[in-house]
C-alpha cells in the first residue's frame, strides 16, 4: 500500500500520537511527485536540521516553520557529478567556485567534484588542502577534491587522501606531458594502491602516440576544418586504452571509472568486462553533449562544439543511447570545462587553435528532462545516472542521491511542463556560450535545496558564497 511505504519517520521528529500525528519541522514539501531511481509518488517531504525527516501521505498532519507547495512538480534528489572543471586556482577568467557552483544549483546540482586542472594542479598536500579551502570560502553546493595522479605522485596516494582529496584522477592523453599515466606497471600500481585506500580512481583513457600521429598526418596535409579534429581522434584511439586498462582494473578489483567514454567498441568491451567477474567494480561514465550532438553539428557549431573525445555520427549516438538502456552505462558526468568564447572562437578558421570543452552544468538535466517529455528515457532513470549511481560511486549514499529518512535534504524541484530556449547569456556561469543555443526544452529546474535550505529558485542564487560544505570535511553530516 503506497501509505505503507511512505509513512516514514525518524523517532526524533515525532511528537504525538502515532494516528493523526502533529510534527514540527523546519520545513514541509507539500504535494509533489517524488522520484528516486527505485520508486515514485505523490508525498510531502519534511526536513529538520538538514535531513529528511519524514516522508508521509497526505492525511498526516506536519507542522513545520515553512512550506512549499509541489502539486504538479516533481521532486528528485539533487544530482551529483564527479566531473567538473571550476577552472579556480589559475583561470578564474574562464569559471571560478562560485560562478560554477552557481552554474551547478541552477543546473539541479547539489554535490560536484573540482577536478585537479588547476593552477597550481591539485596533485600533492598543499594544493588538495589549497583547493578545498577556495570552495570552503566560494561554493554554494557542496562539494569534493579531485587528485591528478601523475608518475611522479603515484607512491604518495596516502598523502593525497589524507589532504582531503575524495577521487584520484588519471589520463593517458590531453594533459601536460608530465601528467601523463602510460605505463601499464603504473596504473597496475595506482589502481592497487587506491584499492588498498578505499578510493576510487577515474581515468580518462585515449592513446596519446596515435592521437599525435594522426593529428600530425592531418595537419600536414593542411587540414584546419572542424572534421580534422573528429578524425584525429578516431575511435580506435579510445578503444585501443579502454581495453587495456579495464582488464588491468579488472584484475586489480579497484573502484575505476571510465570517463567520457564516446564509442560503441569501447561500451561492448566494458560491458563485457563488467559481466566477466563478480569482483570487477568498474563504472562507466558518458557526457551529455555526446549524447545530444553529432559530428555533423560540429560543421555547424564550429569551435564552439570542440572538445574532447569529439563529436561522433548518429549511430554512435544511438549506441550510447542503448548504453544507457541497458546498464552498461553507470552515470552522466557533465565534463563542465568552460572557456571564454574568444579562446573557443580562435579556432574559428583553424581548429587546432580553438580551446577544447563546453560547458555543461546548466543544461545537462534539462537536456534530459526533455527526452524523458519525448519518451525516450524515464525520471527515474535520469536520476539513477545522475543522481543515486555517482553518489553511490563516490561513496556517499544514501547520504546523498537519493530521497529518504535520513538523507540530506538535498533536493531539486522541477516543472515537468515548462517550455523554454536554451540561451548562453541566461547562464550563471561566466561563460555565457553554449552548443546547445537555441535548443527548445520541456521542463526546468525550479528550485534546488542543499541540507534544508533553498539555494536556487527561479534564476536566482539564496545562499551567500561558502555555504557549500566539503566533504571531506563535513563527512557527508558526520555520517562518514
Amino acid at each position: 500500500m503506497l501509505q505503507d511505504k511512505w509513512n516514514l519517520y525518524s523517532d526524533s521528529a515525532i511528537t504525538g500520537s502515532a494516528e493523526g500525528a502533529i510534527c514540527l519541522f523546519d520545513y514541509v514539501v507539500v504535494d509533489g511527485k517524488i522520484v528516486t531511481a527505485s520508486w515514485c509518488g505523490r508525498a510531502n517531504i519534511a526536513v529538520k536540521d538538514g535531513r529528511i525527516a519524514a516522508i508521509s501521505t497526505n492525511d498526516w498532519q506536519l507542522e513545520a516553520t515553512d512550506y512549499y507547495d509541489a502539486n504538479g512538480k516533481l521532486v528528485i534528489p539533487a544530482l551529483v557529478d564527479t566531473h567538473v572543471h571550476l577552472r579556480e586556482p589559475g583561470y578564474s577568467h574562464k569559471e571560478d567556485f562560485y560562478t560554477g557552483t552557481c552554474a551547478a544549483a541552477a543546473g539541479g546540482y547539489g554535490t560536484v567534484v573540482a577536478q585537479p586542472n588547476t593552477s597550481p594542479p591539485a596533485m600533492d598536500r598543499s594544493s588538495v588542502k589549497g583547493l578545498l579551502e577556495l570552495g570552503q570560502a566560494q561554493s554554494v553546493v557542496d562539494f569534493a577534491v579531485s587528485a591528478q595522479v601523475t608518475p611522479d605522485n603515484i607512491q604518495s596516494l596516502d598523502e593525497l587522501k589524507e589532504a582531503g582529496a575524495l577521487i584520484l584522477d588519471a589520463a593517458t592523453c590531453d594533459v601536460p606531458e608530465d601528467w601523463l599515466v602510460l605505463r601499464g606497471a603504473d596504473f597496475w600500481e595506482m589502481f592497487t594502491n587506491a584499492a588498498r585506500l578505499g578510493m576510487p580512481v577515474a581515468v580518462y583513457a585515449t592513446d596519446p602516440s596515435m592521437v599525435g600521429s594522426q593529428t600530425k598526418a592531418l595537419q600536414d596535409e593542411g587540414r584546419v576544418d572542424p572534421l580534422a579534429w573528429v578524425e584525429a581522434r578516431s575511435p580506435i584511439t579510445e578503444v585501443t586504452e579502454v581495453a587495456r586498462l579495464s582488464q588491468i582494473a579488472k584484475d586489480t578489483r579497484a573502484r575505476v571509472l571510465f570517463r567520457q567514454v564516446s564509442t560503441a567498441l569501447s561500451l561492448d568491451i566494458l560491458k563485457a568486462t563488467k559481466s566477466s567477474s563478480l569482483q570487477s567494480d568498474i563504472s562507466v561514465e558518458v557526457n551529455p553533449h555526446h549524447l545530444f550532438l553529432t559530428s555533423k553539428a560540429f560543421l555547424r557549431l564550429g569551435p564552439l562544439g570542440k572538445m574532447a573525445p569529439p563529436l561522433r555520427d548518429r549511430m554512435t549516438v544511438e549506441a550510447l543511447w542503448r548504453a544507457l538502456s541497458n546498464d552498461t552505462v553507470d552515470m552522466i558526468g557533465g565534463d563542465h570545462a568552460p572557456h571564454t568564447l574568444e579562446e573557443k572562437m580562435a579556432g574559428k578558421r583553424d581548429i587546432w587553435q580553438a580551446a577544447s570543452g563546453v560547458p555543461t552544468l546548466e543544461t545537462a538535466l534539462p537536456l534530459m528532462l526533455n527526452a524523458a517529455n519525448q519518451g525516450r528515457i524515464t525520471i527515474e532513470k535520469i536520476v539513477k545516472l545522475m543522481s543515486e549511481s555517482p553518489a553511490r560511486w563516490l561513496n556517499l549514499y544514501p547520504c546523498k542521491g537519493t530521497i529518504a529518512v535520513g538523507s540530506d535534504a538535498d533536493l531539486v524541484i522541477i516543472d515537468p511542463n515548462y517550455s523554454w530556449e536554451i540561451r548562453g547569456k541566461d547562464l550563471l556561469g561566466k561563460c555565457k556560450w553554449t552548443p546547445f543555443e537555441g535548443f527548445t526544452i520541456k521542463g526546468r529546474v525550479e528550485r534546488t535545496m542543499i541540507r534544508g535550505n533553498w539555494v536556487y529558485g527561479n534564476g536566482s542564487i539564496l545562499v551567500k558564497p561558502g555555504y557549500g560544505h566539503s566533504i571531506s570535511a563535513m563527512k557527508c553530516n558526520g555520517r562518514g
